[in-house]
């Protein structure tokens, strides 16, 4: 009876804990969609995929494990973003501020980072096969360890210089 007893206030507890700590994501992910800004929010595992972003400010937000597939980045501030492990799957991220975000494990293939500023940016073990990187700024970007078979270069060409 005792062991009844304890195991359902554990199971309520924990499922009372995972409530709030959703509902405070729903709010940032609510109030993002609605005004395009949202700088340091927690955006971690949130399905923005598809969406017009336009000129949004991520400023400092966590997107990690974010799914931003098919989404219009284009002059967007992610400058300082923690994007670890997010999908980033023929995103467009043209003109876009990354410098000083993490985007180490994220899924960028096909991404659109033409004219972006990737400077001081971390893409470790990121995978960015066929993307385009065409004129972005990737000065001090760690780029250790992505995968991909070609990608874009800074130049328009073919190239496969940062592949391991």
């Amino acid at each position: 009876m005792k062991l009844t007893i304890i195991f359902s206030i554990i199971v309520l507890s924990s499922v009372s804990l995972a409530s709030s700590i959703g509902a405070e994501n729903i709010d940032h992910v609510k109030k993002f969609k609605q005004t395009k800004q949202c700088p340091g929010c927690d955006l971690s595992g949130a399905d923005l995929s598809g969406l017009n972003l336009r000129h949004a400010n991520l400023q400092g937000a966590d997107l990690s494990g974010a799914s931003l597939g098919g989404s219009d980045l284009t002059k967007a501030n992610l400058s300082g973003a923690i994007l670890t492990g997010a999908n980033l799957d023929s995103t467009k991220l043209i003109g876009a501020n990354l410098s000083s975000a993490r985007l180490n494990s994220a899924y960028m293939g096909y991404a659109k980072l033409m004219d972006a500023n990737l400077k001081r940016a971390s893409l470790i073990n990121a995978d960015i096969a066929r993307s385009n990187f065409t004129g972005a700024d990737v000065t001090g970007a760690n780029f250790n360890g992505v995968r991909c078979d070609t990608y874009t270069g800074l130049d328009g060409s073919a190239s496969a210089a940062w592949c391991k």
